[in-house]
């Protein structure tokens, strides 16, 4: 485990550590779990910012949360989502999926053929129960260990997880993270029609940097996204044996956005060691000016995730 030690006005209070999923702000009787160094770093310095006799953390999630092989996971806290519940929809112990990113932390592991996927009425009784014991949240997230949309029922499941959440946590929103590979099947379109917030990946270069394992035409997979009813969009930009921030792609990629219209989007880099040693974070500054390029072209806004 590596500890990273941030300035702080006057004596540190607390420290950031690398865990393994994330980072973890850690002081006395604190543990707060972050996915990324920059929410780690921005939350100690809320914590260092607090008088010494304000209860730092009595709102808040103590501990790592449950790998995501786990059908339901967490919650984990990010700026993106808040305090967010998982759900990971992909068969105990497998990684399904339809990309092979190079920036992906667990490179290409195989599927298991025949593995059974977690029935519909599973996930809800699975969420029934989590909800039961977990305290405030901001969010019930379908991801996980995998593509979520590529579950044979998923729109069975949306169904499922979307009753549940309006049933036991009215208002509390549900969101998909989904790289987009099945947009072009309208009975996904239609489920992620059906969730409050889909996140949708969106990567610059993507044959070299997303490896799809199968085809998919530009032009088709643009104008499904641009049939969603709200989407947003979410680009990772990194730098390395593999890069996508030439300015080339950079262009080609907002042009693409800008076709789409989406609700909004996102750009980041990677906060954990690929698989691939050779690949490495894009430069924040880099970030920012994708982001200017993207509303010199197109005039839409991203927000800046380091």
């Amino acid at each position: 485990m590596t500890r990273a030690v941030f300035p702080a006005r006057g004596p540190a209070r607390f420290h950031i550590e690398r865990a393994g999923m994330g980072y973890r702000v850690v002081g006395t009787g604190v543990v707060l779990w972050e996915e990324t160094l920059g929410e780690a770093a921005e939350r100690r310095e809320e914590l260092e910012n607090w008088n010494l006799g304000d209860p730092p953390g009595a709102d808040l999630p103590l501990g790592p949360p449950e790998r995501p092989e786990s059908l339901v996971y967490g919650p984990v806290v990010s700026r993106r989502l808040g305090r967010s519940l998982g759900l990971n929809l992909t068969p105990p112990g497998c990684r399904v999926c339809s990309f092979e990113c190079v920036y992906c932390e667990f490179g290409r592991e195989p599927s298991e053929r025949g593995a059974a996927w977690p029935t519909p009425g599973t996930v809800r009784s699975a969420l029934s129960t989590a909800l039961q014991g977990v305290g405030p949240l901001d969010a019930i997230t379908l991801s996980g260990h995998g593509e979520p949309t590529l579950h044979p029922r998923f729109s069975d499941v949306v169904a499922e997880v979307v009753a549940e959440v309006r049933r036991s946590r009215p208002g509390l929103p549900v969101c998909v993270l989904t790289n987009g590979s099945t947009v072009m099947d309208l009975t996904v379109r239609r489920a992620l029609d059906n969730v409050d917030r889909c996140i949708v990946t969106f990567d610059a270069a993507s044959e070299r940097v997303d490896r799809p394992r199968h085809e998919i035409p530009p032009d088709e997979k643009i104008a499904a996204l641009s049939a969603l009813r709200e989407a947003t969009l979410q680009a990772c930009f990194i730098e390395g044996a593999i890069s996508n921030c030439d300015v080339d792609s950079i262009r080609d990629w907002a042009d693409e956005v800008g076709r789409i219209e989406p609700a909004s989007v996102q750009i980041y880099t990677i906060d954990r060691q690929p698989a691939d040693a050779q690949i490495r974070p894009a430069d924040p500054g880099t970030l920012e000016e994708i982001a200017c390029l993207l509303r010199e072209r197109t005039g839409i806004e991203a927000d800046v995730f380091v």
